[in-house]
């Protein structure tokens, strides 16, 4: 199972070993947003967010480029990477999705303690769609304490 920790700086472990990071510049993006998006997307949207104002073409070689190299990163596991001709995915556990589901069964104070860090810390220049992640996850970062300061 691929592991992957959004909160602090991002880090993929599988096998029991955490993964040097994909050798493609934007790979680390393309991983980053990939689990903290669960799920099939298509291509398109995706090179477009990731490489803004490159011609279509070019973000959607761009994305192939990352692809490849995300794949080279997680190594051999089959189906860590839905990859699809109009679509990818990942499948991957998330300390975020942890973070929900302890927040989600009244465990707040386990929940505080998987955030090493803001959301995606140190990822590349910070793009649009980073901040707006950082700014979602730091407001239900602060109504978990909320909640634990009132009980």
């Amino acid at each position: 199972m691929l592991e992957v920790r959004l909160l602090g700086e991002l880090q993929a472990q599988a096998r029991g070993e955490v993964l040097p990071p994909p050798a493609h510049p934007q790979g680390s993006a393309l991983l980053a947003w990939l689990a903290l998006h669960p799920g099939e997307h298509e291509r398109g949207p995706i090179a477009a967010l990731l490489w803004p104002g490159m011609p279509r073409a070019n973000a959607r070689t761009a994305l192939r480029s990352a692809v490849w190299a995300l794949r080279r990163m997680l190594g051999p596991d089959e189906g860590l990477v839905l990859d699809g001709r109009e679509t990818i995915g990942l499948r991957c556990a998330t300390d975020v999705q942890e973070f929900a589901r302890l927040t989600a069964a009244g465990e707040p104070a386990a929940a505080l303690a998987l955030c090493r860090g803001e959301l995606l810390a140190g990822l590349g220049p910070p793009q649009n769609w980073v901040l707006a992640a950082r700014a979602e996850h730091a407001a239900h970062v602060e109504a978990v304490r909320a909640q634990l300061d009132a009980g």
